[in-house]
């Protein structure tokens, strides 16, 4: 049976990772997923007699690479 271990890298949105990518994938890590982790909101509410709305926007902050490599 076949044993793993795992590394979790967690990045902005902004970073080019794909040099950081390759290097692990020559030291034998494989990519299994990406996803994203932090999610900044902004925006306001308002309630009245208990009805509600606003305004809402957001971005993800924060992302994470999941990787396995074979023991």
């Amino acid at each position: 049976m076949a044993t793993f271990k795992y590394k979790i890298v967690e990045f902005t949105p902004d970073q080019k990772m794909e040099k950081a990518f390759n290097e692990l994938g020559k030291e034998g890590w494989e990519l299994v997923s990406v996803t994203p982790i932090g999610l900044n909101i902004e925006g306001d509410f308002e309630s009245t007699h208990g009805y509600g709305g606003g305004e809402t926007k957001g971005k993800f902050d924060k992302v994470a690479a999941y990787f396995k490599k074979q023991i």
